[in-house]
């Protein structure tokens, strides 16, 4: 079997899921697993002179995809023998990116089960460039070869646990975090327009079940191990809804309180919380509960984002999680398509109403296979052959087509939108606001974000070394 080596290109602020448990899958399966993390090309090189894999691969998300666009042409260039495979939302929801990139082979969806058949059939003395493996485009002989989405990893239990170690090893920061991330399962039902799960899920109909958990004695198993090996004061569970099975969750909700026991941040839609549900979340340790409003107009809420709630379902929900003794943070989208300057001063005051400890809003990005892109397109609010220039960052301008005057006004509303919802009086000063330079109120806003998410987060002990160190990586990361 090959030497396969990962390089993420620029570092990280929390782990890689993707890669750390395609890693372990890997090496289960006998292939060598080895990691290239830097931000430098010249690196790259000389560790790949070092390392002499037979595969490189990429994780993709859109926007910080275009730093890896040199970066895999430059191995081409360098080290032409060495065959370059690629996955993640960019090539799943872009697969023109086999071209953009010098990639031999692409990944559509989940690699579980594909990516190890994918490097069975090229390496493991089947043959071939590894066609006819469901789920990949291969390049061979210059053309395109397609196969359709493979199945998905109905098994949760079935994957060994994350390789946390791959990237610990070389990452002290990560490994010294106070808090460490995990995620229970995969999958989402709802089909809000601009997130890719509409798209996964019209993917993969047939394939298999789209909501999948791990069992929670595995689940416990793989904290217990982490908590054990690493230490973690606090944890941050990534799921789309970490409740969306009330069962598991129940048992979940028991059985974490026993064995870990360390205070949680979580994800929760608004429509999903009730009385019961917080109490569970409290009584189990959670601190913190993530939820999406998006904006403060229903009708665009409904309309523009397929996102079925009302306000007042949504005042409800803040208020049942406030009640409980739990924090609450937000997340909302500026320069959404018809969105005009009446609707974003409602989501302000939507916030405002939530007593959102923690609010924050980006810019809606049309990335490739979302909905609400098609819609952006439609209405004349995007131009399409723009897409290779948008931005992994979110938070420093909108790339939708609004008047100047209104994009100008979104831009500095975005910027001061957590220190308004939080200081509600400082709303009346926008017109002096609208004044300032965009350049300020951005680092203001990094500033303001710093502060709250420290004011918010459960209390822990932090190095001043370490907290040091996750400043500069986060202005790095975001500059």
């Amino acid at each position: 079997m090959p030497h396969l080596t990962w390089v993420v290109y620029g570092k990280l602020l929390t782990e890689q899921h993707s890669i750390m448990t395609l890693s372990s899958t890997l090496k289960r399966d006998g292939v060598e697993v080895s990691l290239i993390y830097t931000n430098s090309v010249k690196d790259v090189y000389r560790r790949l002179r070092v390392l002499k894999p037979d595969v490189v691969a990429y994780s993709l998300m859109f926007g910080s995809h275009r730093r890896y666009i040199p970066v895999s042409h430059g191995i081409r260039r360098e080290f032409p023998d060495i065959v370059q495979v690629a996955g993640g939302p960019y090539t799943t929801y872009f697969p023109e990116s086999i071209d953009e990139l010098s990639l031999d082979a692409i990944c559509i969806g989940d690699g579980d089960i594909t990516l190890p058949r994918y490097l069975r059939s090229r390496f493991g003395g089947e043959g071939g460039e590894g066609g006819g493996v469901d789920g990949f485009h291969i390049r061979d002989n210059g053309c395109i070869k397609k196969t359709p989405v493979g199945n998905l990893l109905n098994d949760m239990d079935s994957l060994p646990f994350p390789d946390r170690e791959l990237f610990y090893s070389q990452d002290t920061l990560l490994r010294n975090q106070e808090f460490k991330s995990f995620l229970s399962g995969r999958g989402c039902p709802y089909l809000c327009n601009y997130c890719f799960n509409h798209k996964f899920n019209e993917m993969h109909k047939g394939k298999g079940n789209i909501i999948r958990k791990k069992s929670v004695d595995y689940f416990i198993e793989e904290i217990d191990e982490v908590k054990k090996r690493y230490g973690l004061q606090y944890i941050i569970f990534e799921d789309d809804v970490l409740t969306i099975k009330k069962d598991w969750f129940q048992e979940f909700a028991e059985k974490f309180k026993k064995k870990i026991n360390v205070p949680y941040i979580c994800y929760i839609r608004p429509n999903l919380v009730s009385t019961d549900v917080v109490t569970l979340l409290k009584a189990s340790g959670c601190h913190i509960v993530r939820m999406a409003i998006e904006t403060g107009n229903e009708d665009v809420r409904t309309r523009v984002l397929n996102r079925s709630m009302s306000n007042e379902q949504i005042i409800k929900a803040a208020d049942i999680i406030h009640a409980a003794g739990l924090k609450l943070s937000v997340s909302n989208m500026i320069g959404l398509p018809t969105e005009t300057l009446t609707n974003t001063y409602e989501t302000i005051d939507l916030n405002i109403r939530c007593r959102a400890e923690h609010p924050s809003a980006q810019f809606f990005m049309p990335y490739p296979g979302m909905e609400l892109t098609k819609i952006a397109v439609r209405t004349g609010y995007f131009d399409p052959s723009r897409l290779s220039e948008l931005e992994k960052n979110t938070w420093k301008t909108s790339p939708l087509n609004f008047d100047a005057d209104t994009k100008k006004k979104m831009e500095k509303i975005q910027k001061v939108f957590a220190l308004i919802v939080r200081v509600p009086a400082i709303k009346k000063y926008l017109p002096v606001i609208y004044r300032m330079p965009s350049v300020l109120l951005y680092y203001l806003s990094m500033l303001v974000k710093i502060y709250i998410v420290v004011d918010y987060l459960p209390p822990v002990k932090v190095s001043i070394a370490q907290r040091t160190r996750v400043l500069f990586r986060f202005f790095s990361f975001y500059g």
